[in-house]
């Protein structure tokens, strides 16, 4: 789990996370003075990409101390300072396992820090990561945005851009758009990267939406079947009931820039 002290302000949004983890990284190296990982060694055993884990950890491990106060369970937390390239590329070498898929159990948890405070943390089996922006200089987290531009991925805030009550549910929106019944005994959220399409009724209030897949998993007849099923349970709302214009305009406006950082993509169909 991220640190007691991690204000989580950004979250990242992206379909190729190894990537933009490894981007981010390296965007925020020159702004942290330390780096800590929490490794499940275990997950070395396993095919098919643990002897790769076994063979960087082997090969960076002398170079990190060990930090037992900080372990999670029965994962173990080592620290390195990266201040110098040799505790940099040590970092490197780490985070390049989760472009496997055991790569991303045996390295737990990433985290960076700026004289003691955490200002980064990631957990690439979850495929999470946030940012603490309120803590890094606004160099540093522009330099973070910008080392997104290389792949399809995003920061964006935690706060909600809009909360309201409509049509009997409680309704947010951020990097997904969540709905919840009053009783809160139902909950639905949607990863706004599949939304491929927005623009507002002409009553004003309410925001028509398309949304899709990226594409069937595979090429080839089981792909598509898997595809073909995700896409039958995967029912986002088709309408946003704003109950108001300037919520409208403003949520609209949130996801046509959201989805423009994201990959360059135009959503908006009412302008």
């Amino acid at each position: 789990m991220p640190s007691d002290d991690f204000n989580r302000t950004h979250a990242l949004i992206t379909d190729e996370y190894a990537d933009a983890l490894a981007q981010t990284t390296d965007a925020l190296f020159p702004y942290a003075t330390t780096a800590l990982v929490r490794i499940d060694e275990p997950w070395a055993d396993e095919e098919p990409d643990g002897d790769d884990c076994r063979e960087a950890w082997d090969a960076v491990r002398e170079r990190f101390d060990r930090r037992p106060e900080r372990d999670n369970g029965d994962w173990e937390a080592w620290s390195v300072g990266v201040s110098d390239e040799s505790g940099r590329k040590s970092v490197r070498r780490l985070v390049a396992l989760t472009r496997g898929i055991i790569g991303r159990h045996f390295l737990f948890e990433v985290e960076l820090a700026r004289e003691g405070q955490t200002v980064f943390t990631a957990m690439p089996h979850h495929s999470s990561l946030a940012v603490d922006a309120d803590s890094l200089p606004e160099e540093a987290f522009a330099a973070t945005e910008d080392s997104l531009t290389k792949t399809a991925g995003c920061l964006v805030a935690e706060e909600p851009v809009a909360e309201w009550i409509a049509e009997e549910r409680r309704w947010s929106v951020r990097s997904s758009i969540c709905k919840e019944t009053l009783d809160e005994s139902r909950a639905s959220c949607y990863g706004i990267s599949n939304l491929r399409g927005l623009d507002v009724a002409d009553n004003g209030t309410t925001l028509r939406l398309s949304w899709g897949l990226d594409g069937p998993i595979s090429d080839d007849p089981i792909g598509r079947a898997l595809t073909w099923t995700l896409e039958k349970l995967h029912r986002p709302p088709k309408a946003l009931p704003c109950d108001d214009t300037e919520r409208a305009e403003r949520v609209a406006d949130f996801l046509a820039e959201t989805l423009r950082r994201y990959d360059g993509r135009e959503i908006r169909g009412d302008d």
